[in-house]
């Protein structure tokens, strides 16, 4: 079900402008501690790179726990309210490391713990406001609603690592993470906002038709975002390249901190601001994804822009074989694979809520973020076990390698031949037939 979708411009509509304006802020805050958390464990507990691997293992744990039981408690709830709050619970949890480095309670597992609770409440959140979403704007309004929030987020990713670095070095890590705590209260204030504005939007999704216990209930809603996903070919593209995006993502998530803090020695403020080109990049991308849809047809802009992001990514091979050269080849990795990638998410996502109807939206999520966290998880707990037996640098290689391979699994024939913007809910796989092809 939505509502208010005959406006021409999404600029005057008032429930999108206030979903919008909840995530704004909260985008460019969570950059802060993104960055922050693992300069903690890096500069101020001596973590080894095996810990720091571990430590980004384990907030991508929740991932794959939230991401399958949490899909269909996601399609049943109140979604708007739902992102409130985990809003919430993330302020808590955020604030904790200051209290805790206050008090002289600070410890690798404590980042540990709150990094896999804060994971935890993410993924619900993104969850519900993925789903919510077409709710919210209706199904044809969807890409260029997806890009409009995409491109926040890319504003968030050119001023936030940037910002973070130079906060983290003039008021310390633990103080700084203080500004992304408050970040949540802004986005709870506009979320209120809309669920009063708009209702609907923040009606529960249809109920199970009969009580069925527990065990049962998850079962089924796993059930229902597999099917949803596997009975459309390019969707099932999309889950196997989810799957080895985060298998080689792996290596940089568990690693890449350390390799440029230690192995090329670069400063938390250098590092901000390489981090922050990716934001140049990824606002580039965001912009660009309509127009690359257009001009190379839907599926293949999928596929183009996933592919340049990897070929980008593999940059960091030759950064771990020349580290005088790391600090550049960074910066061009992240000028060319973050734009690429923002794209690729767009066009991605905007095509998995328009095959999808409503009722499936959430399960469908949960499976993809669910394959992705399990993807995180393996390869960054491999990735420190092969920097500590081999080194940093070897594994950053080994990442860097495997990332020219990921391409492969989305090279789809079906997702090839989707031409245009696809309707909303055609009929499964006639997709890749006739339902979208152009004339």
């Amino acid at each position: 079900m939505s509502f208010d979708t005959t406006s021409s411009t999404l600029w005057r509509h008032k429930p999108f402008l206030r979903l919008w304006a909840a995530q704004s802020l909260s985008a460019l805050g969570s950059r802060i501690t993104r960055t922050a958390i693992p300069v903690i464990a890096i500069n101020s507990l001596a973590a080894t790179p095996g810990e720091a691997a571990m430590l980004t293992a384990l907030g991508f744990a929740p991932m794959v726990v939230a991401g399958l039981l949490g899909g269909g408690m996601v399609e049943r709830a109140r979604k708007v309210r739902l992102m409130a709050l985990m809003d919430l619970v993330r302020f808590a949890l955020v604030m904790a490391i200051p209290i805790a480095f206050a008090l002289g309670l600070k410890s690798f597992w404590m980042l540990a713990i709150i990094s896999m609770a804060a994971s935890a409440a993410s993924t619900l959140f993104q969850n519900a406001d993925q789903s919510v979403l077409p709710r919210i704007v209706g199904k044809a309004k969807l890409v260029e609603a997806n890009q409009k929030l995409q491109t926040t987020e890319s504003i968030a990713e050119l001023a936030g690592p940037g910002a973070a670095g130079v906060l983290i070095e003039v008021l310390t890590a633990p103080i700084a993470v203080i500004i992304d705590a408050l970040t949540f209260l802004w986005s709870v204030v506009w979320l209120r906002s809309l669920w009063k504005v708009a209702p609907e939007a923040d009606a529960p999704g249809e109920p199970s038709q009969e009580e069925t216990h527990p065990v049962t209930q998850l079962k089924d809603d796993i059930v229902v975002g597999f099917r949803a996903v596997m009975k459309h070919a390019p969707l099932r593209a999309l889950l196997f390249a989810t799957l080895s995006f985060y298998v080689s993502a792996g290596f940089f998530a568990g690693l890449y901190m350390v390799f440029t803090l230690r192995d090329l020695h670069m400063s938390p403020a250098l590092l901000g601001m390489v981090i922050s080109m990716g934001g140049v990049s990824a606002l580039g991308g965001a912009l660009a994804a309509r127009a690359l849809s257009k001009w190379l047809g839907f599926g293949w802009a999928i596929i183009v822009t996933f592919a340049v992001g990897m070929i980008g990514s593999s940059l960091v091979l030759p950064a771990a074989i020349w580290p005088q050269a790391g600090p550049a080849l960074l910066f061009i990795q992240q000028l060319s694979s973050d734009g690429a990638f923002m794209a690729h998410m767009i066009l991605a996502g905007s095509l998995r809520q328009k095959l999808l109807p409503e009722n499936e939206i959430a399960r469908a999520n949960g499976l993809f973020q669910a394959i992705g966290g399990i993807g995180m998880l393996i390869t960054t707990l491999a990735a420190g076990a092969i920097a500590e037996w081999l080194g940093v640098r070897p594994a950053m290689m080994f990442g860097g390698a495997f990332a020219l391979v990921s391409i492969i699994p989305l090279l789809s024939p079906a997702l090839m031949r989707v031409k245009e913007e696809p309707d909303a809910n055609p009929p499964p796989d006639r997709l890749a037939e006739d339902a979208i092809t152009s004339s």
